[in-house]
C-alpha cells in the first residue's frame, strides 16, 4: 500500500512539475514575442527619425511648409512660459529643497 501511495505521489509531483514547466515555456514565448514586437516598432521609429534628421531643411523651408498648410502659430501666454533666473551652472543645491528653488526662495 505504501508503495502505491508513494508511486502515485511521485507521478503526481512529476506531472505537476511538467505542467508548470510547460506553462513557464509558454509565458516566456509570449514575452519573447512582445519584446520582438517592441523591437520592431522601435526600429521602424528609428528609421523614421533618421529619415527626418537627414531631410532637415532651413527655417525658411519650414515657414513655407507651414504657410502652405495654413498653420497659424501664436505666442504662448505668460502663464505658459517658465523663466529661470539662474543658469544651471550657478545653481548649487547643497541640501535645499527643489520646490524652494522653483519658488525663488
Amino acid at each position: 500500500m505504501k508503495k502505491i501511495l508513494g508511486s502515485i505521489f511521485i507521478v503526481t509531483f512529476v506531472a505537476l512539475m511538467y505542467v508548470n514547466q510547460q506553462a513557464l515555456v509558454y509565458q516566456m514565448g509570449l514575452k519573447v514575442k512582445q519584446n520582438n514586437d517592441v523591437y520592431t516598432k522601435l526600429v521602424d521609429h528609428n528609421k523614421i527619425l533618421v529619415y527626418n534628421v537627414l531631410n532637415l531643411r532651413s527655417p525658411v523651408t519650414l515657414e513655407r511648409k507651414l504657410l502652405a498648410k495654413e498653420v497659424e502659430l501664436s505666442m504662448p501666454s505668460k502663464w505658459q512660459v517658465v523663466k529661470i533666473n539662474h543658469s544651471p551652472k550657478k545653481i548649487a543645491l547643497k541640501g535645499k529643497n527643489l520646490a524652494n528653488i522653483a519658488r525663488g526662495k
